[in-house]
Protein backbone atom coordinates (compact mmCIF):
# COMPACT_ATOMS: atom_id res chain seq x y z
CA UNK A 1 0.00 0.00 0.00
CA UNK A 2 2.43 2.28 1.18
CA UNK A 3 6.51 2.23 0.33
CA UNK A 4 8.15 3.56 3.18
CA UNK A 5 8.92 1.04 5.92
CA UNK A 6 7.62 1.87 9.77
CA UNK A 7 9.83 1.16 12.34
CA UNK A 8 7.36 1.78 15.98
CA UNK A 9 9.03 2.73 18.93
CA UNK A 10 6.68 2.31 22.52
CA UNK A 11 8.11 4.12 24.97
CA UNK A 12 8.07 2.14 28.35
CA UNK A 13 9.22 4.00 31.50
CA UNK A 14 12.21 1.07 32.12
CA UNK A 15 16.15 2.72 31.95
CA UNK A 16 16.73 -0.90 30.99
CA UNK A 17 19.45 -0.07 29.01
CA UNK A 18 21.24 -2.18 26.31
CA UNK A 19 25.21 -3.51 26.46
CA UNK A 20 27.12 -5.49 24.48
CA UNK A 21 26.54 -8.99 24.45
CA UNK A 22 23.30 -8.78 25.21
CA UNK A 23 20.33 -9.61 22.86
CA UNK A 24 19.55 -7.70 19.91
CA UNK A 25 18.80 -4.02 20.51
CA UNK A 26 15.11 -3.70 19.75
CA UNK A 27 15.83 0.17 19.02
CA UNK A 28 18.57 -1.42 15.90
CA UNK A 29 16.55 -0.16 12.98
CA UNK A 30 16.10 2.65 14.11
CA UNK A 31 19.56 3.50 15.14
CA UNK A 32 20.28 2.30 11.27
CA UNK A 33 18.29 5.21 10.36
CA UNK A 34 20.07 7.78 12.53
CA UNK A 35 23.84 6.23 11.67
CA UNK A 36 22.87 7.04 7.88
CA UNK A 37 21.63 10.78 8.68
CA UNK A 38 24.92 11.13 10.82
CA UNK A 39 27.31 9.95 8.10
CA UNK A 40 25.46 11.04 4.93
CA UNK A 41 25.70 7.36 3.58
CA UNK A 42 21.41 8.15 3.56
CA UNK A 43 19.29 10.89 3.06
CA UNK A 44 15.49 11.27 3.51
CA UNK A 45 13.79 11.87 6.82
CA UNK A 46 13.49 9.67 9.98
CA UNK A 47 10.22 10.40 11.90
CA UNK A 48 9.49 10.10 15.46
CA UNK A 49 5.70 9.33 16.10
CA UNK A 50 5.31 9.99 19.75
CA UNK A 51 1.82 9.11 21.16
CA UNK A 52 0.30 9.96 24.93
CA UNK A 53 -1.64 12.44 26.99
CA UNK A 54 -1.50 15.88 28.67
CA UNK A 55 2.34 14.97 29.36
CA UNK A 56 3.24 16.02 25.92
CA UNK A 57 0.20 18.10 24.74
CA UNK A 58 2.51 21.26 25.37
CA UNK A 59 5.49 19.84 23.87
CA UNK A 60 7.76 20.18 26.64
CA UNK A 61 9.99 17.62 27.38
CA UNK A 62 9.62 15.84 24.15
CA UNK A 63 10.66 19.61 22.40
CA UNK A 64 14.05 18.96 24.44
CA UNK A 65 14.87 15.76 22.87
CA UNK A 66 13.52 17.18 18.99
CA UNK A 67 16.23 19.65 19.87
CA UNK A 68 19.15 17.22 20.59
CA UNK A 69 17.93 15.16 17.99
CA UNK A 70 18.01 17.75 15.17
CA UNK A 71 20.98 18.99 16.29
CA UNK A 72 23.08 16.02 16.02
CA UNK A 73 21.28 14.30 12.38
CA UNK A 74 19.48 16.86 10.92
CA UNK A 75 16.74 19.10 11.45
CA UNK A 76 13.93 18.60 9.28
CA UNK A 77 11.49 21.07 9.91
CA UNK A 78 8.42 21.07 12.84
CA UNK A 79 6.66 17.79 11.32
CA UNK A 80 3.03 16.79 12.09
CA UNK A 81 0.58 19.53 13.62
CA UNK A 82 -2.89 19.12 14.55
CA UNK A 83 -5.06 21.69 12.09
CA UNK A 84 -7.45 22.08 15.53
CA UNK A 85 -7.99 20.68 19.00
CA UNK A 86 -10.76 19.61 21.13
CA UNK A 87 -8.85 20.76 24.38
CA UNK A 88 -7.04 23.97 25.41
CA UNK A 89 -2.62 23.74 25.90
CA UNK A 90 -1.76 22.49 22.76
CA UNK A 91 1.29 23.97 21.78
CA UNK A 92 4.58 22.98 19.88
CA UNK A 93 8.23 24.40 20.07
CA UNK A 94 9.47 26.40 17.38
CA UNK A 95 6.07 27.31 15.70
CA UNK A 96 2.69 30.01 16.78
CA UNK A 97 -0.42 28.59 15.94
CA UNK A 98 -3.80 29.88 15.13
CA UNK A 99 -6.97 28.40 14.51
CA UNK A 100 -10.10 29.51 13.96
CA UNK A 101 -13.46 28.23 13.18
CA UNK A 102 -13.03 25.10 13.12
CA UNK A 103 -15.24 22.26 15.02
CA UNK A 104 -13.04 19.16 15.95
CA UNK A 105 -13.76 16.12 17.03
CA UNK A 106 -11.18 13.76 19.01
CA UNK A 107 -10.89 9.86 19.31
CA UNK A 108 -10.85 9.54 22.65
CA UNK A 109 -14.68 10.99 22.39
CA UNK A 110 -15.51 8.23 19.92
CA UNK A 111 -18.40 10.26 18.61
CA UNK A 112 -17.18 9.81 14.38
CA UNK A 113 -19.33 6.94 12.76
CA UNK A 114 -16.64 6.34 10.32
CA UNK A 115 -13.64 6.20 13.35
CA UNK A 116 -11.79 8.38 11.05
CA UNK A 117 -9.91 10.44 13.41
CA UNK A 118 -6.27 10.85 11.50
CA UNK A 119 -2.78 9.86 12.06
CA UNK A 120 -3.08 12.54 15.56
CA UNK A 121 -6.54 11.37 16.67
CA UNK A 122 -8.04 14.67 16.22
CA UNK A 123 -10.07 15.28 13.01
CA UNK A 124 -11.00 19.25 12.37
CA UNK A 125 -14.26 20.10 10.39
CA UNK A 126 -15.60 23.16 8.22
CA UNK A 127 -18.37 24.21 5.69
CA UNK A 128 -15.86 27.06 4.80
CA UNK A 129 -13.89 29.74 6.56
CA UNK A 130 -11.90 27.71 8.64
CA UNK A 131 -8.52 28.64 9.39
CA UNK A 132 -5.17 27.52 10.62
CA UNK A 133 -2.08 29.69 10.73
CA UNK A 134 1.74 28.16 11.65
CA UNK A 135 4.19 30.92 12.26
CA UNK A 136 7.80 28.99 11.88
CA UNK A 137 10.68 30.37 14.52
CA UNK A 138 14.23 30.12 12.79
CA UNK A 139 14.71 28.68 9.17
CA UNK A 140 11.68 28.71 6.87
CA UNK A 141 9.90 25.77 6.22
CA UNK A 142 9.96 24.52 1.99
CA UNK A 143 7.56 21.70 1.89
CA UNK A 144 3.97 21.62 3.42
CA UNK A 145 1.51 18.50 3.58
CA UNK A 146 -2.21 18.59 4.17
CA UNK A 147 -3.97 15.14 5.82
CA UNK A 148 -7.35 15.54 4.55
CA UNK A 149 -10.58 13.07 4.40
CA UNK A 150 -12.03 13.74 0.89
CA UNK A 151 -15.88 12.55 0.55
CA UNK A 152 -18.35 12.87 -2.36
CA UNK A 153 -19.55 17.21 -2.29
CA UNK A 154 -16.20 18.02 -0.22
CA UNK A 155 -15.39 21.20 -0.29
CA UNK A 156 -11.89 23.64 -1.32
CA UNK A 157 -8.76 24.23 0.26
CA UNK A 158 -6.35 26.89 -0.02
CA UNK A 159 -3.05 27.13 0.87
CA UNK A 160 -1.40 30.40 1.91
CA UNK A 161 2.33 31.49 2.41
CA UNK A 162 3.93 34.46 4.36
CA UNK A 163 0.58 36.44 4.65
CA UNK A 164 -0.28 36.18 1.01
CA UNK A 165 -3.62 37.56 0.22
CA UNK A 166 -4.03 34.88 -2.78
CA UNK A 167 -3.65 31.45 -2.10
CA UNK A 168 -0.83 29.70 -3.93
CA UNK A 169 -2.19 26.20 -3.91
CA UNK A 170 -5.86 24.89 -4.07
CA UNK A 171 -7.26 21.73 -3.80
CA UNK A 172 -11.16 19.96 -3.78
CA UNK A 173 -11.52 17.14 -1.31
CA UNK A 174 -14.44 16.21 -3.46
CA UNK A 175 -14.12 12.62 -4.76
CA UNK A 176 -16.25 9.35 -5.70
CA UNK A 177 -15.81 7.81 -2.38
CA UNK A 178 -15.05 8.70 1.58
CA UNK A 179 -11.07 8.14 1.95
CA UNK A 180 -7.65 9.91 3.25
CA UNK A 181 -5.35 11.77 1.23
CA UNK A 182 -2.08 13.90 1.40
CA UNK A 183 -2.02 17.10 -0.55
CA UNK A 184 2.04 17.74 -0.96
CA UNK A 185 2.83 21.18 -1.74
CA UNK A 186 6.98 21.78 -2.68
CA UNK A 187 7.23 25.21 -1.66
CA UNK A 188 8.79 28.00 -4.95
CA UNK A 189 10.09 29.72 -2.11
CA UNK A 190 10.88 28.81 1.95
CA UNK A 191 8.40 30.48 3.59
CA UNK A 192 7.93 31.15 7.88
CA UNK A 193 4.31 31.32 7.75
CA UNK A 194 2.28 28.85 6.51
CA UNK A 195 -1.92 29.52 6.64
CA UNK A 196 -4.52 26.58 4.91
CA UNK A 197 -8.10 27.50 4.90
CA UNK A 198 -11.33 25.90 3.98
CA UNK A 199 -12.93 27.44 1.24
CA UNK A 200 -16.46 27.08 -0.86
CA UNK A 201 -19.27 24.84 -0.52
CA UNK A 202 -18.69 21.40 1.09
CA UNK A 203 -17.84 20.00 4.09
CA UNK A 204 -14.00 19.87 4.50
CA UNK A 205 -12.10 17.64 6.84
CA UNK A 206 -8.73 17.81 7.80
CA UNK A 207 -6.50 16.05 9.88
CA UNK A 208 -3.72 17.91 10.18
CA UNK A 209 -0.64 19.95 8.66
CA UNK A 210 3.40 18.76 7.73
CA UNK A 211 5.93 21.07 7.79
CA UNK A 212 9.08 19.99 6.57
CA UNK A 213 12.41 22.18 6.23
CA UNK A 214 14.69 20.40 3.32
CA UNK A 215 14.71 16.52 2.68
CA UNK A 216 16.85 15.07 5.38
CA UNK A 217 17.09 14.97 9.08
CA UNK A 218 14.67 14.50 11.91
CA UNK A 219 11.02 14.91 12.73
CA UNK A 220 9.04 14.18 15.92
CA UNK A 221 5.54 14.73 15.98
CA UNK A 222 4.06 15.21 19.80
CA UNK A 223 1.00 13.67 19.31
CA UNK A 224 -0.71 14.30 22.65
CA UNK A 225 -4.00 14.27 23.56
CA UNK A 226 -5.58 16.08 27.10
CA UNK A 227 -7.10 13.34 29.39
CA UNK A 228 -5.76 10.04 26.80
CA UNK A 229 -5.37 6.80 27.76
CA UNK A 230 -3.98 4.30 25.73
CA UNK A 231 -7.13 2.06 24.99
CA UNK A 232 -8.84 5.28 23.76
CA UNK A 233 -6.90 4.74 20.36
CA UNK A 234 -9.38 1.61 19.61
CA UNK A 235 -11.78 3.89 18.53
CA UNK A 236 -10.20 4.41 15.71
CA UNK A 237 -11.21 2.33 12.65
CA UNK A 238 -8.30 -0.33 12.12
CA UNK A 239 -7.64 0.26 8.73
CA UNK A 240 -8.26 3.78 8.75
CA UNK A 241 -5.38 4.19 11.69
CA UNK A 242 -3.29 1.56 9.49
CA UNK A 243 -3.48 3.85 6.74
CA UNK A 244 -1.99 6.99 8.24
CA UNK A 245 0.77 5.69 10.28
CA UNK A 246 1.46 3.85 7.57
CA UNK A 247 1.00 7.00 5.12
CA UNK A 248 3.45 8.99 7.63
CA UNK A 249 6.32 6.53 7.87
CA UNK A 250 7.78 7.01 11.40
CA UNK A 251 10.97 4.97 12.11
CA UNK A 252 9.82 5.45 15.99
CA UNK A 253 6.62 5.40 17.52
CA UNK A 254 6.86 6.23 21.03
CA UNK A 255 3.83 5.02 23.75
CA UNK A 256 3.32 7.55 26.52
CA UNK A 257 0.69 6.54 28.48
CA UNK A 258 -0.55 5.41 32.15
CA UNK A 259 -0.58 9.10 34.04
CA UNK A 260 -4.94 9.11 33.39
CA UNK A 261 -4.99 5.39 33.65
CA UNK A 262 -3.41 5.59 37.29
CA UNK A 263 -7.29 6.93 38.68
CA UNK A 264 -9.13 4.43 37.24
CA UNK A 265 -11.10 2.57 39.62
CA UNK A 266 -10.64 -0.97 37.68
CA UNK A 267 -7.39 -0.63 37.69
CA UNK A 268 -5.57 -3.73 37.16
CA UNK A 269 -2.26 -5.32 35.56
CA UNK A 270 -4.28 -7.35 33.68
CA UNK A 271 -6.17 -4.67 32.02
CA UNK A 272 -2.94 -2.05 32.14
CA UNK A 273 -1.51 -4.48 29.92
CA UNK A 274 -4.68 -5.94 27.68
CA UNK A 275 -4.91 -2.48 26.83
CA UNK A 276 -1.44 -1.56 25.84
CA UNK A 277 -0.99 -4.91 23.78
CA UNK A 278 -3.97 -3.82 21.81
CA UNK A 279 -3.00 -0.23 21.57
CA UNK A 280 0.27 -1.59 20.16
CA UNK A 281 -0.91 -3.33 18.14
CA UNK A 282 -3.27 -0.91 16.46
CA UNK A 283 -0.80 1.67 15.73
CA UNK A 284 2.01 -1.31 15.09
CA UNK A 285 -0.36 -2.58 11.85
CA UNK A 286 0.96 -0.17 9.19
CA UNK A 287 4.62 -1.20 10.39
CA UNK A 288 4.54 -4.81 10.42
CA UNK A 289 8.44 -4.68 11.50
CA UNK A 290 8.57 -2.07 13.43
CA UNK A 291 10.85 -1.86 16.74
CA UNK A 292 9.24 0.06 19.79
CA UNK A 293 9.85 1.68 23.26
CA UNK A 294 7.05 2.40 26.22
CA UNK A 295 7.95 5.74 28.11
CA UNK A 296 6.13 4.71 31.42
CA UNK A 297 4.56 7.68 33.62
CA UNK A 298 6.37 10.65 35.44
CA UNK A 299 6.17 10.51 39.20
CA UNK A 300 2.46 11.38 40.79
CA UNK A 301 2.18 11.74 44.61
CA UNK A 302 -0.65 11.65 46.85
CA UNK A 303 -1.54 13.27 50.06
CA UNK A 304 -1.32 10.38 53.22
CA UNK A 305 -2.13 11.56 56.02
CA UNK A 306 -0.53 15.06 55.47
CA UNK A 307 2.46 13.27 53.96
CA UNK A 308 3.07 13.20 50.21
CA UNK A 309 3.60 10.18 48.80
CA UNK A 310 4.56 7.95 45.57
CA UNK A 311 0.98 7.06 43.85
CA UNK A 312 1.07 2.98 45.10
CA UNK A 313 -0.99 2.45 41.67
CA UNK A 314 1.99 3.73 39.47
CA UNK A 315 3.71 0.14 40.49
CA UNK A 316 0.55 -1.53 39.04
CA UNK A 317 1.59 0.78 35.40
CA UNK A 318 5.01 -0.08 35.14
CA UNK A 319 4.67 -3.74 36.04
CA UNK A 320 2.17 -4.32 32.57
CA UNK A 321 3.94 -1.77 30.92
CA UNK A 322 7.02 -3.29 31.51
CA UNK A 323 5.48 -7.15 30.86
CA UNK A 324 4.59 -5.48 27.32
CA UNK A 325 7.63 -3.96 26.28
CA UNK A 326 9.59 -7.66 27.09
CA UNK A 327 7.10 -9.54 25.09
CA UNK A 328 6.90 -7.39 22.44
CA UNK A 329 10.35 -6.78 22.02
CA UNK A 330 10.21 -3.04 22.68
CA UNK A 331 12.74 -0.72 24.52
CA UNK A 332 11.41 0.52 27.99
CA UNK A 333 12.54 3.84 29.29
CA UNK A 334 12.04 4.06 33.19
CA UNK A 335 10.89 7.46 34.02
CA UNK A 336 10.44 7.14 37.60
CA UNK A 337 14.27 5.56 37.96
CA UNK A 338 15.22 8.28 35.97
CA UNK A 339 13.33 11.01 37.89
CA UNK A 340 15.02 9.78 41.24
CA UNK A 341 13.09 6.67 42.01
CA UNK A 342 11.26 7.03 45.77
CA UNK A 343 12.89 10.45 46.08
CA UNK A 344 11.35 12.02 43.16
CA UNK A 345 8.53 13.91 44.46
CA UNK A 346 10.68 15.01 47.38
CA UNK A 347 14.15 16.52 44.80
CA UNK A 348 11.85 17.38 41.94
CA UNK A 349 9.43 19.46 44.10
CA UNK A 350 12.19 21.40 45.78
CA UNK A 351 14.25 22.04 42.56
CA UNK A 352 10.69 23.40 41.32
CA UNK A 353 10.54 20.56 38.76
CA UNK A 354 7.10 19.29 39.43
CA UNK A 355 4.05 21.36 40.22
CA UNK A 356 2.06 21.53 43.28
CA UNK A 357 -0.22 18.78 42.30
CA UNK A 358 2.64 16.16 42.40
CA UNK A 359 1.18 15.36 38.94
CA UNK A 360 2.71 17.75 36.28
CA UNK A 361 6.02 18.86 35.31
CA UNK A 362 6.88 22.70 35.35
CA UNK A 363 8.91 23.99 32.65
CA UNK A 364 12.20 23.20 34.22
CA UNK A 365 10.91 19.76 34.66
CA UNK A 366 10.03 19.37 31.15
CA UNK A 367 13.79 20.48 30.06
CA UNK A 368 15.71 18.03 32.85
CA UNK A 369 13.04 15.34 31.81
CA UNK A 370 13.60 15.76 28.29
CA UNK A 371 17.32 15.91 28.88
CA UNK A 372 17.24 12.62 30.04
CA UNK A 373 15.22 10.98 27.55
CA UNK A 374 18.25 12.37 25.29
CA UNK A 375 20.83 11.28 27.31
CA UNK A 376 19.27 8.06 27.39
CA UNK A 377 18.13 7.69 23.78
CA UNK A 378 21.37 9.00 22.11
CA UNK A 379 23.48 7.14 24.56
CA UNK A 380 22.22 3.86 23.79
CA UNK A 381 22.35 4.59 20.30
CA UNK A 382 26.16 5.20 20.53
CA UNK A 383 26.89 1.65 22.08
CA UNK A 384 25.15 0.47 19.47
CA UNK A 385 27.17 2.46 17.08
CA UNK A 386 30.24 1.39 18.92
CA UNK A 387 29.51 -2.77 19.28
CA UNK A 388 28.03 -2.94 15.35
CA UNK A 389 31.74 -1.41 14.14
CA UNK A 390 33.55 -3.74 16.82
Amino acid sequence: MFERIIVVLCVVGSLAAWAPGAKAEPLGAFFARLAGLETGREGGITRVAWYGDSAIVSDGYTSELRQRLQRRFGDAGPGFLLASTTFDGYLRDGVRMKRQGWDASSVMSGNEGDGRYGYGGVVATSFGGASATFEVKGEPVSAVEVWFQGAPKGGKLQLFADGGGEPIATRSTAQKTRGDAVWRVALEAPATTIKIRAAGEGLVRVYGVVLERGDRGVQLDALGILGMRARRWLNADPEHLEGQVEARKPALVVLNFGGNERVDPALSEAAHKADLEKTLAALRAGSPEAACVIVAPIAHGEDKGGKVVLDPALDTIYKAQREVAAEEGCAFFDTLEAMGGKKALESWRKARRLSGDYAHLTNKGHEALGALLADWLIGRYDAWKKKTRS
